[in-house]
């Protein structure tokens, strides 16, 4: 069934010419390369074929690859290389590998499994057979190798041995051809060898492709040009066309619709040529191939030519409506401007003018080579305008007029960003303000500056009679209303903060003025002087990764805009519509799997997961689709929910049951494909029938388990009742007398505190009274013995009392340690508290500390110290100092706190 549905296809691709068929012819269509760690090092690509959902599969190698316009997949079965490949539809491929043919099929994990259809894979001694080819006609698929044509229909396998050995085999509106080594082209009828030419007799070339061209068909022959087959005779094309290939070296040979045809060479890239054999494009090295060597080509029907190179994978998107000019070698370098005037393409960059005719902007050449730089235009040109039938250059240098192929100034301003006709005059947009200019004479000249306007004026819009808008980057929009003078007399002023996004440019359309940012659009509402709310929008064109930052498209042609780019520039055509490819888009399911937090399990649409794993990643979309946004809503929802660009989407905590997941993709406001699938979650053996039962039964054992449990219960609270009372009164009894031991306790420490205090008390008393008896005694013994001696000689009383008057003084000077012996006894702890912590103290400042502590003034330790009181004063000043006490801090209680 398949296999009809293929051939109703190319019958309805035969019968109903495809609406694309001019390409564009001006720059390079859209290329993007793929360097061969990105599909896991793979080898070179010798075949490629599309499904009809736009999935790439291609002959490699290391097997078969498939890549979505996401993700590259490789698959492992056949023997040795990958050479042919045809491709039913996603979910069935054949292909065709050395000594080895078969069949993929997608299984239920939507993964590819292979089945080997060669009938001699047990015994290989006496055959080597290699298929290159592989092609489906109606119901039948045909197996080429250099020996045998194998043909492949139900279970039935057929073979058909070559007249000699065949060269390579072509498929053309639904009959086979292929060409024997000798005898020249035959064509399959009824399954027999049928020989249509044999080259007139001469050695019959390496033939790469087969079209057919009106009544005649057209032969590409390797190294030999081209060749046409009309009525039985076989003769070369001396055409252009045909000398190129010869010198190229073809290699791969692909039709693109009806009238394109592409050529893949070893020494030149890629060729494009139309149906008159006209080169449209050449394509190659020097316009961004990763080389020159193209092994193989295949046109998919979304308008992508593929090639395997003989380093990576390149596409050229044909149908893309962007072509580029990328710079190389630094032949203009990075176009900001242009303007096409008099069939002559200018084109302003940061090196300069440049300058070519439109039609060599053609990409039938192998370089874009052709532009010439305008003497005197080196440096940043910003601006190019028609204006008066004259090119007008704004230019980092000034302004300027195209004249006579050179440039020629307008004033002697600077930094000259674009240039806008108001009125009779030309307003400027310069690094400072606005410039002015008029004509006099006929000869415009600067005029002045306009007032009011300073900064970076990098755009102009003149809006009505007299208002004008203008942008400055760093600073916002300002919008003028202009006077008779070109002064602004009104300004309102809209600064960067109130627009949402980066990079703020104006624009005027159809909508009125507007302000875009990266994703926003702000358009102004004339009838509230103010901006409305900032609109999201989706960009579609392409060049999200390669327009420059501020950078706006313009108007070359009716069909062609100029759009800057970093290293270049491109050109869109706007006749080219991509409608139908769009229409063809299909979703495809990618991916199913279940999880929890420590698990991963593969899924299938359908499938009935386990409980254990209700997370559920459902991965589809358009394979190769461009520009694609998908949504997705789950049985229970109504509402779409956008997936922001990514095609995967997960479902969490799922409940069991029956679920489903519908995605739908969407292109603008535009859903062109949608698909849904359906899979279960087991119900836990906890949720199960048994299970309920099991639960009823262990409710009534534990109802009839708390009844007996509260029997025994309530006697056992009676027999224990009265031992917890007597044990509750116990503890109390306990408790209590505990209370008392502490407060006991807590009484006699404080007691045992108190004594010790006037334990010190007296001591000092004592120390105090014990020194004053000493000193009482010494002198009373001392006057006592001179009154003894007074009495035994009378004659001396004179000089005896002078003695005794001596004795009294000297004993009243004397100093006596005893005292401070016995207070440095009784405060040794508080010595050595204080040591630890100042270690600077001397013994004279411990006794004072100590004194200080007792609570002697300042007299009395001058008493004690036998100095006078302003020298304890001096003392004590400078021990504040040592112990770092401020001076309106208590020295006593400080001291006591020790």
């Amino acid at each position: 069934m398949h296999l009809i549905v293929t051939y109703i296809l190319l019958l309805l691709n035969i019968l109903l010419p495809p609406a694309f068929q001019e390409l564009p012819d001006k720059g390079v269509p859209f290329l993007k390369n793929f360097a061969p760690s990105e599909y896991d090092h793979k080898g070179k690509i010798w075949d490629i074929d599309t499904a009809p959902n736009g999935m790439v599969y291609m002959a490699s190698n290391g097997g078969l690859l498939e890549y979505d316009g996401r993700q590259w997949r490789s698959y492992n079965g056949s023997k040795g290389i990958t050479r042919s490949v045809f491709v039913v539809n996603d979910s069935l491929v054949y292909s065709g590998s050395d000594l080895d043919f078969g069949v993929w099929k997608r299984n239920k994990y939507l993964e590819f499994e292979y089945t080997s259809l060669y009938p001699f894979g047990e015994d290989l001694n006496q055959i080597s057979e290699e298929f290159w080819d592989v092609h489906g006609i109606g119901d039948n698929v045909f197996f080429v190798s250099a020996s045998n044509i194998y043909v492949y229909r139900g279970k039935n396998l057929t073979k058909i041995a070559a007249p000699n050995e065949i060269q390579n085999s072509f498929e053309v509106n639904g009959r086979l051809y292929f060409v024997d080594e000798i005898n020249g082209l035959y064509e399959l009828q009824d399954l027999s060898p049928k020989q249509l030419t044999d080259f007139n007799n001469d050695p019959v070339p390496e033939i790469i492709g087969l079209y057919e061209d009106q009544d005649s068909f057209i032969l590409v022959s390797q190294n030999a040009g081209l060749f046409e087959y009309r009525a039985g005779e076989v003769r070369p094309l001396n055409t252009e066309l045909s000398r190129i290939l010869r010198e190229a070296n073809v290699f791969s040979f692909e039709k693109i619709g009806d009238t394109n045809l592409a050529f893949g060479t070893i020494l030149q890239g890629l060729y494009i040529s139309d149906g008159e054999g006209n080169i449209t494009h050449h394509v190659n090295r020097n316009k961004g191939l990763q080389n020159n060597t193209v092994l193989s080509a295949h046109y998919s029907p979304r308008g992508k030519l593929w090639m395997g190179m003989d380093y990576g994978i390149s596409f050229l998107d044909l149908m893309h409506e962007f072509t580029f000019f990328y710079d190389y070698h630094g032949d203009f370098g990075t176009g900001y401007t242009a303007v096409l005037r008099d069939d002559q393409f200018y084109l302003g960059t940061n090196q300069g003018l440049y300058t070519a005719a439109w039609e060599n902007l053609n990409d039938s050449q192998a370089d874009f080579n052709k532009f010439r730089l305008i003497p005197g235009s080196e440096g940043q040109v910003w601006s190019l305008d028609i204006i008066e039938d004259k090119v007008w250059v704004g230019h980092d240098r000034g302004l300027f007029t195209l004249e006579n192929g050179g440039l020629n100034r307008v004033g002697d301003q600077r930094g000259i960003w674009t240039i806008q006709p108001y009125k009779d005059y030309l307003l400027a947009g310069t690094y400072n303000g606005i410039s002015i200019y008029r004509k006099i004479n006929g000869q415009w000249v600067f005029w002045k500056k306009m007032d009011l306007i300073i900064g970076s004026c990098n755009q102009i819009i003149v809006d009505g009679e007299n208002t004008l808008w203008i942008n400055i980057p760093t600073f916002g929009v300002i919008k003028a209303t202009l006077g008779d003078e070109l002064e602004p007399i009104e300004r309102e002023i809209f600064l960067s903060e109130e627009f949402e996004g980066p990079n703020h440019s104006l624009s005027k359309n159809e909508e009125g003025i507007q302000v875009n940012t990266a994703n926003f659009k702000h358009i102004f509402d004339p009838s509230e002087n103010s901006f409305k709310e900032a609109v999201k929008y989706e960009t579609s064109s392409g060049l999200e990764d390669q327009l420059r930052d501020n950078a706006l498209p313009r108007a070359l042609t009716s069909d062609y805009d100029f759009y800057p780019i970093y290293n270049g520039f491109a050109l869109r055509d706007r006749s080219i519509s991509n409608e139908d490819v769009v229409e063809s888009y299909q979703l495809a399911f990618r991916n199913f799997e279940a999880f929890n937090n420590n698990e991963r399990i593969r899924a299938y649409p359908g499938a009935n997961i386990s409980y254990k794993f209700n997370n559920v990643r459902v991965e589809a979309l358009v394979p190769n689709g461009n520009n694609v946004r998908y949504q997705y809503r789950t049985e229970n929802s109504e509402e779409w929910i956008d997936q922001t660009g990514e095609s995967s989407i997960d479902l969490i905590g799922l409940s069991h049951g029956n679920h489903s997941v519908t995605v739908r993709a969407i292109i603008g406001d535009t859903v062109v494909a949608e698909r849904s699938a359906s899979f279960s979650i087991s119900t836990p053996w906890f949720l199960s029938w048994y299970a309920y039962i099991l639960y009823l039964m262990l409710v009534v054992v534990m109802v009839s388990m708390v009844y007996y449990w509260q029997d025994i219960s309530l006697k056992k609270q009676k027999k224990y009742l009265l031992t917890d009372q007597r044990s509750s009164l116990q503890q109390q009894e306990e408790k209590y007398r505990q209370q008392l031991k502490r407060a006991e306790k807590a009484r006699l420490k404080a007691e045992i505190e108190q004594v010790k205090e006037q334990l010190k008390a007296k001591t000092i008393e004592l120390a105090t009274k014990a020194k004053e008896n000493d000193e009482k005694n010494k002198i009373l013994s001392s006057l006592n013995q001179k009154l003894e001696n007074i009495e035994e000689n009378p004659e001396s009383l004179k000089r005896r009392l002078s003695e005794m008057k001596r004795i009294i003084d000297t004993h009243s000077n004397s100093d006596d340690n005893t005292f401070e012996i016995q207070i440095d006894q009784l405060h040794q702890k508080f010595y050595e508290t204080l040591r630890q912590d100042f270690t600077d103290l001397t013994r004279y400042d411990l006794r004072l500390c100590a004194y200080i502590k007792i609570g002697f003034d300042s007299k009395e330790i001058a008493d004690l110290l036998n100095i006078k009181p302003s020298s304890v004063y001096i003392s004590r000043s400078r021990l504040r100092k040592k112990l770092n006490i401020e001076t309106d801090e208590d020295l006593h209680g400080y001291l006591n706190s020790i």
